[in-house]
């Protein structure tokens, strides 16, 4: 199970395309932090992934702090009272990175590192022009190197990361320099994420298929010189082609195994719904009285009309147009998409291939050994469909 606390609507930063609204302080209070937790290890996971999200989490590292601690405590209770194991907890941070050098994040990264088990999502757009361009503070001031500054103390705590990418239509022709300034910055992952919010038109189109080829010459450098990483969303689809199925996002069953809590203690599918917490119909209950399963069948219902949009396409299986998140940035509705979405699955696509073909027709052993020697297996075990059948 996952569970993600927006920990403030506040972010020290102001990017020019951040989904999140309007920056304003609304600190998540203890209380609502704990009902969360106890309503997620009610249910009893054996796992839990235990996020911190914004705005900008590391605004309060004291908030991280306590609710590690106490979901720590409440495993074990809870643990205590059934004879059960209790449930393992990873602790995820998602940030854009430009804090974690400063003194107010040293007791939060010694937390985080061994013996627990965590992971930071860090933010970095590709050298420092492209990241510059959008991901500038309050005064304008761009916010590269003091991302730099926090992958450092990341590496002194123990603590892996992987990096997320924001393509948008400006910077997408980008993307080869893009995964080449962060291939060497010592990620475990690597994530390309589309600005779905933007208005793409046909020639921003054909600047992100070229910037695409140029991130999987990049990709196909790294394999060929013996180095395998994965690389999102190519990666999945590749994965997708060869396994039949892939990891699946949780949130993408909206309120299966995902939980969103904004500040005010309201319950959303996933932390990219959550917004400036205006949205009441994505809202599936609150921490106080729970999980309203009605909401969650007629969201699932709505989200499940994409299907009939998609039934014929050939690339359905391997496209992620049944994501509800990407339904709501293209076109504020569950269930409905635009052909943006369509030509930027087909183009990831396209690419995913291109370098599966090249890679494998060499008999790349970096390549071979990363996909055909793996156990690639969902999060906790089982491998999973990408959606669900045709005819269902």
């Amino acid at each position: 199970m996952e569970l993600t606390l927006v920990v403030d609507h506040h972010c020290n930063l102001r990017c020019a395309y951040c989904y999140a609204g309007d920056k304003f302080s609304k600190r998540m209070s203890d209380d609502v932090m704990r009902r969360a937790i106890d309503l997620a290890i009610a249910r009893r996971p054996r796992h839990l992934d235990l996020g911190f999200f914004g705005g900008e989490p590391t605004l309060h590292p004291d908030l991280i702090l306590a609710a590690m601690e106490y979901a720590e405590r409440a495993a074990a209770a809870v643990a205590d009272a059934t004879g059960l194991p209790p449930t393992t907890l990873r602790y995820v941070l998602n940030t854009n990175g430009t804090l974690l050098a400063a003194e107010r994040c040293r007791a939060l990264l010694a937390a985080l590192g061994k013996p627990r088990t965590s992971a930071a999502f860090v933010s970095i757009d590709g050298p420092r022009d492209v990241h510059d361009a959008h991901r500038v503070d309050p005064a304008g001031r761009g916010s590269f190197d003091r991302a730099l500054e926090g992958l450092d103390a990341l590496r002194a705590a123990g603590i892996p990361f992987q990096l997320t990418a924001v393509a948008s239509k400006q910077t997408a022709p980008r993307l080869g320099d893009t995964l080449r300034t962060l291939l060497p910055l010592g990620a475990n992952k690597i994530i390309v994420a589309s600005n779905f919010r933007d208005e793409w038109t046909e020639q921003d189109l054909d600047g992100l298929r070229a910037g695409l080829r140029a991130l999987g010459d990049a990709w196909i450098e790294q394999f060929r010189a013996g180095v395998a990483i994965a690389v999102e969303p190519l990666h999945a689809k590749i994965l997708s082609h060869l396994k039949g199925g892939m990891p699946c996002p949780s949130r993408c069953m909206l309120g299966g195994e995902e939980l969103a809590v904004a500040p005010s203690g309201r319950l959303y599918p996933c932390a990219q719904m959550v917004g400036e917490d205006d949205h009441d119909e994505l809202v599936l209950g609150d921490v106080f009285s729970g999980v309203e399963r009605a909401k969650v069948v007629t969201m699932q219902a709505q989200k499940e009309r994409v299907e009939e949009t998609c039934s014929e396409c050939a690339l359905r299986d391997r496209c992620q147009s049944h994501c509800g998140c990407r339904h709501v940035a293209l076109t504020g509705k569950l269930g409905e998409i635009t052909a943006v979405l369509c030509e930027i699955e087909a183009a990831m696509i396209a690419e995913a291939d291109r370098v599966a073909e090249v890679l494998y027709e060499e008999q790349c052993p970096a390549f071979l050994r990363f996909y055909y020697e793996k156990q690639w297996n969902a999060a906790h075990g089982q491998l999973t469909q990408l959606r669900r059948a045709r005819g269902v």
